[in-house]
């Protein structure tokens, strides 16, 4: 069962780009090649590292409107092809079609919840500090805001919805991530 003809791309910085090596994809059932990806060098590796703490700060400062109708496209997007994606990991894996559309409907409530996190979280607390008499008329406001880029590293036996557990989370609070899967 081959599915691509060329290396498919890995994402860099926002577009989709080539590496110096590709790695093929053979099915654990029957060896057939499942599809062929472009794997980054390390140069390309440091330069992800570099764009995601370049833009870090403007992630942060996107309003959870936008980061949730992101994740809403990404879980509408991998609505629309369940079938293929559940084939494709069942094709990768070994897994069993069934475990493997059960997978891609976890991804996508994961991305639905991820969506309203994003909307729902409203990064601070108040606390009132007029317990003692120095703190009268006195109201402390913490907030929480992302630290930093993320690092995520999924195994092979979820491969979808691992992935997704890192993804998603990090866009709903808005800090960029690197993942390899």
């Amino acid at each position: 069962m081959t599915t691509t003809t060329s290396p498919r791309p890995f994402w860099l910085a926002g577009g989709p780009a080539t590496g110096g090596e590709t790695l093929t994809v053979t099915s654990p059932r029957d060896g057939s090649v499942v599809g062929e990806v472009s794997v980054p060098t390390a140069e390309q590796v440091e330069a992800a590292i570099e764009a995601a703490v370049r833009v870090a700060p403007a992630f942060a400062a996107t309003p959870a409107h936008v980061r949730a109708a992101a994740l809403d496209h990404v879980g509408a997007r991998i609505e629309e092809r369940a079938e293929e994606i559940a084939r494709l990991i069942s094709a990768e894996n070994g897994k069993p079609i069934t475990w493997a559309r059960g997978e891609v409907g976890r991804c996508r409530s994961v991305f639905r919840w991820a969506s309203d996190e994003a909307r729902r979280f409203n990064g601070g607390t108040a606390q009132r500090l007029d317990s003692d008499p120095g703190g009268t008329g006195r109201l402390a406001l913490t907030r929480r805001v992302p630290y930093g880029p993320v690092l995520g590293i999924a195994p092979f036996n979820f491969p979808l919805n691992l992935c997704a557990h890192k993804v998603a989370p990090a866009i709903a609070v808005g800090t960029p991530i690197l993942l390899k899967p």
